[in-house]
């Protein structure tokens, strides 16, 4: 039943996608995403949480954490979609 959950929780996970024309720096090997570089976020999150990180298409660029008290709103985890 434990693993049920966890699998359902990560299926909701929130996604930030980045805005248009954003991101140079993420996609050149950088760790973080600035809040101004980012469109919108789905889902419910709370700031520590993991989102999925998109490009501005909807193509997955990783997995991070989420501050939104910060500049620096995503710190990237892993360059991989976790599930």
């Amino acid at each position: 039943m434990e693993s049920q959950n966890t699998k359902n929780e990560c299926s909701s996970r929130a996604a930030v996608r980045i805005k248009k024309g954003q991101g140079r720096s993420l996609k050149a090997g950088g760790a973080w995403i600035y809040d101004n570089e980012i469109d919108t976020v789905t889902g419910a999150f709370s700031n520590g949480d993991l989102v999925s990180v998109e490009d501005f298409d909807g193509y997955p660029l990783g997995t991070g954490f989420i501050n939104t008290g910060s500049k620096l709103t995503v710190r990237m985890m892993s360059r991989k979609k976790i599930r």
